[in-house]
């Protein structure tokens, strides 16, 4: 299977740590490295390889775009733009988000549902914060078959890698069925 690249967008409500996760995920930034938080404007686009993806018995190097897309709502007409071509959509939730359950279903309606994806194509993160550890996003039936990792920049960076990597072969799969 021959991809371009492989279109994938980030998106969730403001302040949940996207570009952060986007930036560690993309090897554009250590994790010791961020700064304070800057809200994107938009979208953002990076660009990156990951190498030894397994897909259908066969390992592949991947050529990601990840859309590091913004939560706030002023950017909501961009939203048909940034849905073109998407091939895999991870929502992002935070214990500081308020209302996260209905925002994230809002975007799995638009990105996921809308478009016609398989509940393969998606995946929730929650990124925990330190005291919120084992905390688990409460989320509507809508969410019952879509794949939910909880992930932790400061405890637990490479399993955000390949929670990512697993995503992107589940990705993979989905579109060559």
């Amino acid at each position: 299977m021959q991809l371009q690249k492989l279109k994938i967008l980030m998106i969730g409500p403001c302040e949940s740590g996207k570009t952060s996760i986007a930036n560690f995920i993309s090897e554009s930034i250590n994790i010791e490295e961020s700064e304070a938080i800057r809200p994107t404007q938009g979208v953002r686009i990076v660009e990156f390889e990951i190498p030894n993806v397994t897909s259908n018995g066969e390992q592949n190097n991947i050529d990601i775009e990840l859309w590091d897309c913004s939560g706030d709502h002023k950017f909501e007409c961009c939203w048909p733009a940034l849905r073109v071509g998407v091939k895999g959509v991870i929502l992002v939730s935070s214990p500081n988000t308020a209302n996260a359950s209905r925002e994230l279903e809002l975007l799995y309606n638009y990105f996921v549902s809308q478009p016609k994806l398989s509940t393969k194509q998606c995946v929730v993160f929650y990124n925990c914060l330190d005291e919120h550890e084992d905390a688990i996003l409460n989320l509507s039936p809508t969410f019952s078959r879509v794949s939910q990792v909880a992930i932790n920049m400061k405890t637990r960076s490479d399993h955000i890698k390949m929670a990512f990597k697993n995503f992107v072969s589940s990705i993979l799969q989905s579109i060559s069925d």
